[in-house]
């Protein structure tokens, strides 16, 4: 089968990008795979097998047809196409012309705000319109030109062969708006054989930015008088506020899959309703605990392993934290119970296999 790939940008910058990386690394050794994306950071390498095409437009979250005129011989060459991290409407439409799957990372394709979230930090249960959402967006220009590029690109969605979304949470989303044949596949995960240890230090990782809830994490961290450092593995406006921290910066994944098991526990506290949440079962897979505010896609993979908080609830994490600074034994059981879990429901040869499925059901 000729396989295209189609995204935004080819990076190891988060969990979204990674995956896409482990799906092409897997689907190369099963099929012919072409890649096209706006670019390819220079750590990024590609099976030998892989053709890799530039197409500028991609990265645009506007309409740019003139800039994606490479793409179409490569659309109309493949057996399918998949698609992700797309928010060009103009591409999205193109490609549903086609045998075209889509997986959908985030709110983008149908909020056109933070992440269906409400400014009191509620879960938005309404769908968009000009009156829902003047309350996240009040600036009447921007909000018209954001409800039209997400009405735009949740109207391609409908339009696709087969969407395929990283939980039950974002899939229920999907389904109220009437997007049809929507499938949940979670992200792979690779598996850890090293035993499982009472690590040092609590970590967050991932975009340090206002939705993820970085500060809540901080201030948990102070609170709870801990012994622990907070280390901190990545970058973005946040980091400022992080004071008394050790901060790690970007780690490529070799590096944060070794920190991830150093440390007591990973702190993910979250202001949006996550899609997935991808770092949390990166984290069980390594046998770590993870200290979580439970929102959207995360109760997917919270079942064990895990110290569930309520949303925004810093004593919670506080007392957590303390927990298992003075209870390693207790942060070594967590983390047995979240890596068997994880080996039994996210193991990445079952899911690829799952993902193949998929592929050849839709052509």
């Amino acid at each position: 089968m000729k396989l295209l790939y189609v995204t935004d940008r080819l990076n190891h910058h988060g969990g979204a990008p990674r995956h896409l990386l482990d799906i092409i690394q897997s689907m190369a050794s099963r099929h012919t795979v072409t890649v096209a994306a706006s670019a390819k950071d220079a750590e990024v390498t590609l099976p030998s097998s892989v053709d890799f095409v530039r197409v500028p437009g991609l990265r645009s979250a506007d309409s740019t047809p003139g800039k994606i005129d490479k793409l179409l011989p490569l659309l109309h060459d493949a057996d399918l196409v998949h698609t992700q991290n797309v928010m060009n409407p103009t591409t999205l439409m193109e490609t549903t012309k086609h045998r075209s799957i889509v997986t959908v990372q985030d709110h983008r394709v149908f909020c056109p705000g933070p992440g269906k979230t409400l400014p009191t930090g509620n879960a938005c249960t309404d769908e968009m319109s000009d009156s829902h959402c003047s309350g996240c967006l009040p600036d009447d220009a921007y909000r018209s030109r954001m409800l039209g590029l997400t009405e735009q690109r949740l109207a391609a969605l409908r339009n696709t062969d087969l969407v395929i979304a990283l939980s039950e949470y974002m899939a229920n989303e999907l389904r109220m708006l009437n997007v049809p044949n929507v499938h949940v596949l979670p992200p792979p995960t690779d598996m850890d054989c090293e035993p499982v240890t009472a690590g040092h230090g609590f970590l967050i990782a991932g975009r340090l930015v206002q939705h993820k809830g970085t500060t809540l994490a901080h201030q948990a961290w102070q609170t709870s008088g801990t012994d622990h450092p907070l280390l901190v593995a990545g970058l973005g406006r946040e980091s400022i506020h992080l004071e008394g921290s050790q901060p790690l910066g970007w780690l490529d994944r070799a590096t944060l899959r070794r920190t991830l098991r150093q440390s007591r526990a990973l702190l993910f506290p979250s202001r949006w309703q996550e899609p997935f949440g991808i770092i949390g079962v990166e984290a069980l897979a390594v046998g770590t605990p993870v200290i979580a505010m439970l929102r959207g896609g995360m109760c997917d993979w919270a079942a064990a392993g895990v110290i569930p908080i309520q949303p925004g609830d810093v004593q919670g994490m506080s007392d957590a934290i303390s927990l298992l600074t003075d209870e390693p034994n207790t942060a070594i059981k967590l983390g047995r119970a979240g890596k068997t879990y994880v080996e039994s429901t996210f193991k990445t040869e079952d899911l690829m296999n799952k993902l193949d499925e998929l592929y050849a059901s839709t052509c």
